[in-house]
C-alpha cells in the first residue's frame, strides 16, 4: 500500500483508492503501490525468512495465469453457487468435477457439523487405486469466514481425518492424497505447486524445495478478510499465498515487531487523542498503558484466544492501521502476486491481517509449506 487516508477525496490518488473496510468497520482508504517491483533475490528471501518478515513476489504468477483461465472461471462459478445455497456435494457430483475426480476419488457424502457454526459443508472422499480402496476419510470443507451478515467470504480446505486431534500430522499418504484432491477440484492449485521458476527460487532461498500441504482456496468478499493472526502449525514452516483474481490488502510483520509497534503507538503522546476516541473508558485506557509497559503481558494477550482490548487496537483503530502502513507493513496483492509468510514458531512468525479490496469476491490459493524432508 502506498497511501492511507481517511476520506477518498483527500488526494489526487483517490481516483484509484479502495475503502479499507471489514465487517462493518471503516478504517480509511488505501491506494496500491505504483509500478511493479522486481522479484527479490534468493539471498534477500532467505534473510527475510530468517527474520520472520513477509516476502512479496510481485507478478510471479502472471505469465502462467492464462493457462489456468478455464479452471479459475470454474472456481468462481462454484463459489457463486455455494453462496447461493447449493450443496458442494451436489455440485461435485456433476461435471466438470466427476471427470477430474474419476477413477481416483469417490465422493461419498456430505457431512454437517452442528458444533462448528462457520462450517457450511464437509464432503468426504475415498481414494481408489486399481479399483480398490487406497485411503479413506479425505475431505473438502467449505466454511464461511465470519458471522457478519454482509460478509460472503468463503474458503475450501482440503485435509483428512479428525481435525480436533491434528491427525493430519504424520500420515504422509493421506496428506499427499488430500493435496492431490485439491488439485483435481481446483486445478489452478498447480500454478503454485508446479511453478518452475518459483520453486527453483524457493529451493535456492530456503535450502530445499518445500512441500505444499493443507491446501486452502480462499474467496475473500467485500466486508471480509481476516483479523490479525498467525498460522503456526506443527511441522509446517510457513504459508504461501497466491492471488489469482481480485485484490486483497495485507498488513504483515514479525510478531516482535508487531508487539513493539503496539507498545510505541500506545505510549506516544501524539496518539493519545486517537486512543481516547476509540477507548473512552478510562479503565480501558489504563489497561492499554499497563500492557504497553510489559511486553511479556502484551505477548500473552496477543496469543490468547480472547485478545481482549488488543483486538480493538489491532483491527478497529484507523490511526494504528495508518501507522503500520506508514511503516511499510502494508501491501496490496493483485492477480499474479505471491506472498510468503514465515511461520517457524510462536515466537518466530509473521502476523498478518487481510482485507478484501474492490466490490466483488476474489480467488486466491493459500498452502502450508513444509520442508520436503520433514
Amino acid at each position: 500500500m502506498r497511501h492511507f487516508f481517511t476520506e477518498p477525496e483527500a488526494g489526487a490518488a483517490a481516483e484509484t483508492a479502495w475503502p479499507l473496510r471489514r465487517r462493518g468497520v471503516d478504517l480509511g482508504w488505501v491506494t496500491p503501490d505504483q509500478g511493479r517491483r522486481n522479484t527479490p533475490s534468493a539471498e534477500t528471501i532467505r534473510t527475510a525468512w530468517e527474520q520472520s518478515e513477509p516476502v512479496y513476489l510481485p507478478g510471479m504468477l502472471l505469465e502462467h495465469l492464462p493457462d489456468h483461465l478455464e479452471s479459475i472461471r470454474d472456481a468462481l462459478t462454484i463459489m457463486r453457487r455455494v453462496r447461493e445455497g447449493e450443496s458442494c456435494a451436489n455440485i461435485l457430483d456433476g461435471e466438470p468435477y466427476q471427470g477430474r475426480l474419476q477413477p481416483d476419488f469417490d465422493l461419498l457424502a456430505p457431512v454437517y457439523n452442528d458444533s462448528d457454526e462457520q462450517e457450511i459443508e464437509k464432503v468426504v472422499f475415498d481414494a481408489v487405486k486399481s479399483g480398490e480402496l487406497h485411503a479413506e476419510d479425505l475431505w473438502m470443507k467449505c466454511s464461511c469466514l465470519s458471522f457478519h451478515e454482509a460478509d460472503e467470504s468463503i474458503r475450501f480446505r482440503f485435509s483428512y481425518g479428525m481435525e480436533m486431534y491434528k491427525s493430519h500430522v504424520g500420515d504422509a499418504l493421506r496428506e499427499h492424497l488430500a493435496s492431490e484432491l485439491a488439485n483435481r477440484v481446483f486445478p489452478e492449485c498447480r500454478i503454485l505447486a508446479e511453478h518452475p521458476e518459483l520453486n527453483a527460487l524457493l529451493t535456492e532461498a530456503l535450502g530445499q524445495r518445500p512441500d505444499y500441504v493443507e491446501k486452502i482456496i480462499y474467496s475473500n468478499a467485500p466486508e471480509g478478510g481476516a483479523h490479525f493472526h498467525q498460522d503456526v502449525e506443527t511441522a509446517h514452516t510457513g504459508v504461501i499465498y497466491g492471488q489469482l483474481y481480485g485484490h486483497t490488502g495485507w498488513l504483515a510483520l514479525p510478531r516482535q515487531t508487531l508487539i513493539e509497534t503496539m507498545r510505541d503507538f500506545i505510549l506516544d503522546p501524539a496518539n493519545d487523542s486517537a486512543l481516547r476516541c476509540d477507548f473512552p473508558d478510562e479503565a480501558d485506557h489504563e489497561a492499554l498503558k499497563i500492557l504497553a509497559n510489559d511486553q511479556h503481558k502484551m505477548a500473552e494477550q496477543l496469543e490468547a484466544d480472547d485478545q481482549g482490548i488488543l483486538e480493538r487496537l489491532l483491527n478497529g483503530l484507523p490511526a494504528f492501521i495508518h501507522s503500520l502502513i506508514a511503516a511499510g507493513h502494508g501491501r496490496v496483492l493483485s492477480p499474479g502476486d505471491v506472498l510468503l509468510l514465515p511461520q517457524t514458531s510462536t515466537e518466530q512468525c509473521c502476523w498478518h491481517s487481510v482485507f478484501c479490496l474492490g466490490d466483488e469476491p476474489g480467488h486466491a490459493l493459500s498452502f502450508a509449506m513444509r520442508n520436503a524432508a520433514g
